[in-house]
């Protein structure tokens, strides 16, 4: 039997139309790929509790990713707890901090400033991201978001080997080499 699809939600500003037409087109192309994507221009339809459906991304069991689509608006909002943006970081930030697991989370860098510099909140300042904010890089980081979706990183540590046999001969005189044969 298949596996079920992988449940995604996004969080995100709406920091303008543009912002939102750029994250639906990442919410549509992840979606060709496979993710059920959990979005709200899809999802939360009227007469619906909005705080409800943010919730869902820390308490549905079947969600297992969530995005944090990051921009210059997100971050602000996200560090002063203002807005929609404000309500998901204080539901997001306890899971982020309390939890052994640190993959369900992701910031997608969506912008940088003039320096460079990509806009995250301060609560994720510390955890490695995923950059799409650059054209030019914009593929293979998708192909990385994909893969910290399924779960399938592009570099797997190889298993672990034997304690080489030098060692447990106590006595015998080695060289610096003999690891190597």
């Amino acid at each position: 039997m298949p596996e079920p699809p992988r449940k995604l939600f996004v969080s995100y500003s709406w920091t303008s139309q543009e912002h939102e037409t750029w994250v639906i087109t990442l919410a549509s192309s992840l979606r060709e790929a496979g993710v059920d994507v959990i979005l709200d221009k899809w999802d939360l339809r009227e007469g619906h509790d909005a705080y409800y459906f943010m919730e869902q991304m820390v308490s549905n069991p079947e969600i297992r990713k969530v995005l944090i689509i990051c921009d210059r608006k997100y971050a602000e909002k996200a560090d002063g707890r203002s807005g929609g943006v404000g309500t998901e970081t204080q539901i997001i930030s306890p899971e982020i901090y309390a939890k052994e697991s640190q993959d369900k989370f992701v910031v997608v860098v969506a912008e940088r400033d003039e320096n460079g510099t990509p806009y995250i909140p301060t609560y994720y300042k510390t955890r490695v991201y995923i950059d799409l904010s650059q054209d030019s890089e914009y593929a293979k980081n998708f192909e990385q978001l994909l893969r910290w979706v399924y779960d399938k990183p592009l570099y797997l540590k190889p298993p672990l080997g034997k304690e080489p046999g030098f060692l447990a001969d106590e006595g015998q005189p080695s060289l610096a080499t003999t690891v190597y044969f």
